[in-house]
């Protein structure tokens, strides 16, 4: 039977597991990525990282048993396949890369943290090793799979869209029911307010993304251009650039100096064009305004549509009682599906879009309450 595992070993396992977790999704979403490839060159070589990234989760499940005391199981490969495909659909290729390499660089930090915290000197400097060696690993995956510095990244600009497209049809078009529904009791008026208000929402959510998206594409492209004809400094005042950088994030003086050394003698011997940039991974790559206003607006105008329709079929207080129900539930499910990409709590993340739902109804509702008809 198992020794029971003291507080400071579970957190230590928690963080160890997150990391076990991404490096399979990585894996996986690698091998997706190569079943795309045109290039044979490129096909081969996205699947050897693959095959890297599995070897690791495997590791990591090895290290996760001594640890523990006891084997454990990966969970059902059926739901991580379905995660992994739905999030490089909403997210897009480039994002979802983006997502699970920087939580796994903060799984990182968190193991780091963990080890530092154990009381037991072997295992606290073992998985302290751990911790830097992973550092080093994702800094390399970060400049030679996506073509870019740790610090530059960005993405989740369509799961962006969708959830605020989402989260604001409810949100408006709830409140604008129940402050109809405080000042006439009837169905049919309500209705046409509701209508009316999808319609003009959608247009004008639609039209805040392009312009959004536009924007940002137009200052990343300037800023691009600024960096391109900036001078650069001699190769041993970047690499002290760097040193203090990574110094800034934390890093040991050691480790920070190692990573600079490797990523310095990269910059130099870099190809023309990385891996990243034969397969759609290129820093270039922003989201499409046209894409973000579609994304967003069908979005608003589909959610919407829940607390309109029961007044469609329904007499007017039937009609409130289901739509103020289906709309909290739905913001609910909103709220713990977009925990699935910002890795928060689930449930907090979806009580936190009931409450502000639930809040705006009661305000406009006490406003139509006050206004005289």
């Amino acid at each position: 039977m198992a020794e029971p595992i003291d507080k400071g070993k579970k957190a230590l396992l928690d963080a160890a597991r997150k990391i076990r977790g991404y490096k399979l999704m990585q894996a996986k979403g690698y091998e997706r990525l190569a079943k795309k490839a045109k290039e044979e060159r490129t096909k081969r070589l996205l699947m050897q990282i693959s095959a890297d990234e599995f070897k690791d989760s495997q590791d990591w499940s090895k290290r996760i048993e001594e640890l523990a005391g006891r084997p454990e199981s990966l969970g059902s490969s059926f739901f991580i396949d379905l995660r992994i495909g739905l999030m490089m659909r909403i997210l897009g290729t480039r994002s979802f890369f983006e997502w699970a390499i920087i939580a796994e660089d903060e799984s990182i930090e968190d193991l780091a943290i963990q080890a530092s915290n154990i009381d037991d000197v072997d295992t606290s400097e073992g998985w302290t090793r751990v911790a830097s060696d992973e550092r080093l690993h994702i800094e390399r995956i970060k400049k030679e799979i996506l073509g870019m510095e740790g610090w530059e990244m960005g993405g989740g600009g369509g799961v962006r869209d969708v959830i605020f497209g989402a989260n604001d049809g409810l949100v408006s078009i709830l409140a604008l029911v129940a402050g109809v529904y405080g000042a006439i009791t009837e169905s049919h008026p309500i209705l046409i307010a509701g209508v009316a208000g999808a319609v003009a929402g959608a247009i004008s959510m639609g039209a805040g993304a392009y312009l959004s998206s536009k924007s940002e594409k137009e200052v990343t492209e300037k800023e691009s251009e600024r960096k391109g004809i900036r001078k650069k400094g001699t190769p041993e005042e970047e690499r002290t650039k760097l040193v203090k950088f990574y110094q800034a994030r934390g890093f040991k003086r050691q480790e920070a100096e190692a990573i600079a050394a490797r990523v310095a003698s990269e910059m130099q011997s870099r190809a023309e064009h990385t891996v990243g940039e034969e397969v759609g991974l290129t820093s270039e790559e922003s989201w499409p305004p046209i894409k973000a206003a579609t994304l967003t607006g069908l979005s608003f105008a589909i959610v919407s549509l829940i607390p309109i329709l029961p007044f469609a079929f329904m007499e007017v207080t039937p009609a409130v009682i289901t739509a103020v129900v289906a709309s909290i539930a739905c913001l609910f499910a909103v709220g713990a599906s977009k925990a699935m990409f910002t890795r928060k709590s689930w449930i907090r993340s979806g009580l936190e879009m009931m409450a502000i739902g639930t809040m705006a109804s009661a305000v406009t509702y006490a406003i139509g309450l006050a206004i005289p008809v």
